[in-house]
């Protein structure tokens, strides 16, 4: 669970975001560079845009945003958090993060309060954010036959290149990580949006991969019975029902996974 320290009255700091944060641009950067980007800049400029939007939940401290929005400079970073307290660490840790230490021009503010949880969420969002067509689409989507997901050619109301969450899955509620993915069939742009999930899992129906995440489990489960490791086959099969196709699941350093799934 990421615990913050104080850098000074706005920036907060979380050691593991620091460690983890040039490991997670390097798998970004293998999916969302070269012919990814080339789809991406004309998906969005089709849809009225002048940049691919990438969408980041559970945004923290901020650490990841700068970081990544530097790494990735042809998207827009839009940044948003369930608390809106960790907001001033966000825009400060965007203020700084840019060319000789000013502010980052791709990196969005103000951040957005979101809740994953909240099935409406892809649509709010849409609203907030301002996409031509979203007031047009009135917030509906269209359901697939599974009944979670958008049914082909379905309207996107956010239209994103992708969503990145990273270490939210195993400290909320279950229905966080479920409304996560499904809102991702929704917020993401059909034929290639790509939601790229990091953090500690289960694998093959509930086993640990190490009898340290066996433990920090066990002490999530004990501070809140709702937390807890989810397990990759879930995350694949939630995937399918909201139209979401997984890529990879690649392994990361400390016993992480980066799951990345493109939507249909």
């Amino acid at each position: 669970m990421d615990s913050y320290a104080a850098l000074d009255a706005a920036k907060r700091e979380s050691p593991a975001a620091e460690r983890n944060k040039g490991h997670i641009a390097e798998v970004l950067l293998e999916y969302l560079s070269g012919e990814a980007q080339d789809a991406a800049v004309a998906a969005a400029r089709e849809a009225g845009r002048e940049r691919p939007l990438i969408l980041e939940v559970a945004s923290g401290s901020g650490q990841h945003a700068a970081h990544l929005a530097a790494a990735l400079p042809a998207y827009d970073w839009q940044p948003t958090d369930l608390t809106p307290e960790l907001f001033p660490s966000i825009a400060a840790y965007a203020a700084t993060g840019g060319p000789d230490g000013g502010p980052l021009p791709n990196l969005r503010l103000p951040p957005l309060q979101l809740d994953a949880s909240d099935p409406s969420w892809p649509e709010r969002l849409a609203a907030a954010v301002g996409r031509p067509d979203a007031a047009a689409q009135g917030g509906a989507a269209e359901t697939g036959a599974e009944g979670a997901g958008p049914g082909p050619g379905a309207p996107a109301p956010l239209g994103a290149a992708a969503l990145f969450v990273a270490n939210m899955c195993h400290i909320s509620p279950l229905e966080a990580t479920k409304g996560l993915i499904a809102g991702a069939g929704r917020a993401l742009r059909p034929g290639g949006g790509l939601l790229a999930i990091y953090g500690p899992f289960t694998v093959e129906g509930g086993t640990f991969t190490s009898p340290s995440n066996q433990a920090f489990d066990a002490s999530l489960r004990t501070r809140d019975p709702s937390w807890g490791y989810r397990d990759l086959t879930d995350l694949e099969a939630w995937g399918r029902q909201a139209g979401l196709d997984l890529v990879a699941v690649r392994e990361m350093p400390a016993n992480n996974f980066m799951v990345l799934l493109r939507r249909r």
